[in-house]
Parts: C-alpha cells; structure tokens; sequence
C-alpha cells in the first residue's frame, strides 16, 4: 500500500468481513469510519489517539470541531465526519416511531432523551407532549439556556401544548454539571408548571431533570402527584 491505513496485518474491513463487524475493536470500527491518515499517521493510528483517554466513545461524544482539530491529521473534513458520526448516534438513539409505544413511567421518559441531553453543555427545556394513551404526539425544544440557567415561561409551555392537543406533558431539562438534584428555582418552576397545566387541564406528568447518565424526577420523589 502507498499509504497505510492499518497497523495490523489483517485491516479492520477485511476482519470485519471475515468474523463480523462486532469482532471489531473501538480505534479498528473508528479507522473504519476515518478511513484514510496521513503520511506520518495511518487510520487506525488517527482513531486510536481520538480514543486514547479512558472514556473511549463517551469522550468522542463530548468533543467539539476544536478538540479534533486540535490532533494532528484531523483536518476541517474529518472533523466534520466525526461530528456527523456523533449527531447520527444521539438521533438514532432518540429518534423512535411516534406512537410506538406508551410512556409508562419516569424512568421510560429519562431514557427516551438521555442520550440528546446527557452530553448537551447548555441547559436545554425539552417537553414530550402525550397522547390519553400516554403515545407520544411530539418533542419540543423550548428553551436553550446559559451553562448554568435557562428562563422558562409557562405561557409558551402551554401554547405548545394546546397546539398538539395533548393530553398531558412531561418536562425536561438537562444540568451540565452531570448532577441532577434539583435547585430551589427548579422546584419553584415545577410548582408553577403543574399549577398552570391545572387550570388549563393538561396535567404536568412529570418533570425531570437529566444529569450525565442519571436522572431525577419529581414524580418519583412525591413532589408531583
């Protein structure tokens, strides 16, 4: 080869063809996605530095252009691969058929946007408008915050609401520092929200606060009933 794109003596596409994709290594199915390196660096070489901390994928699913940018031989055009790879994975996890099935508890309502807001480095609002069923109808972003605030209004909530019909709503939000307790401000919102949905008949489900892969709801600590 002019220019190699594995160290090993079998490259990662013919192992994968030979014992299936899932015989690959993390650095062999990331070389795979890279493709080619560069005169001093091959693929896997590339991909074994983008995993090199202990956090594997979970860090490359952190990482802005900036930190690929910032490793030798990851130009504008990988960095952007990588970026796509990371958008492709969060969608593939959140992105599942409306109405496929019924949001039953606290816990099947975190997992449903765990993998979109577990990484976001903003405070995002995120509702899940459901159905009598408990189907979901829809999923809004409705505010994008500071790292460490987002403003709510109830107001727009519930003109979201009103405009998919929905039965009932479950709110999110994220905390960037990975804890998800809940602070005063969050507490004094829920109080606000379930009130508003009252009057207007559109109970607030549940209000959950999503950390880095945890979670916390108000239902299920009896603040919501």
């Amino acid at each position: 080869m002019k220019e190699t794109h594995w160290t090993s003596d079998v490259d990662p596409q013919t192992k994968a063809a030979t014992y299936g994709i899932s015989s690959l290594t993390d650095a062999e199915l990331l070389a795979l996605v890279i493709r080619n390196g560069t005169k001093e660096k091959n693929a896997l070489d590339l991909a074994t530095e983008l995993l090199s901390g202990s956090e594997g994928f979970y860090a490359l699913m952190e990482a802005e252009k900036e930190d690929f940018l910032a490793i030798e031989g990851i130009g504008q055009a990988k960095a952007f691969l990588l970026l796509a790879v990371q958008q492709i994975a969060k969608r593939a996890y959140t992105q599942q058929k409306l109405f496929s099935f019924p949001i039953e508890s606290s816990k099947a309502a975190a997992d449903y946007v765990m993998q979109e807001m577990r990484y976001a480095k903003q405070e995002y609002v995120v509702m899940l408008m459901l159905d009598t069923r408990l189907r979901v109808m829809a999923k809004e972003v409705l505010f994008i915050g500071t790292l460490d605030q987002s403003l709510y209004s109830t107001r727009e909530i519930f003109m979201s609401a009103l405009k998919h019909r929905a039965a009932q709503v479950i709110l999110f939000h994220n905390h960037p520092s990975g804890d998800p307790s809940p602070s005063e401000m969050d507490i004094e919102v829920t109080k606000k929200t379930q009130e508003a949905g009252r009057l207007l008949d559109i109970p607030l489900s549940d209000h959950i606060i999503i950390g880095d892969y945890k979670y916390y709801s108000f239902r299920e600590h009896g603040m919501l009933v």
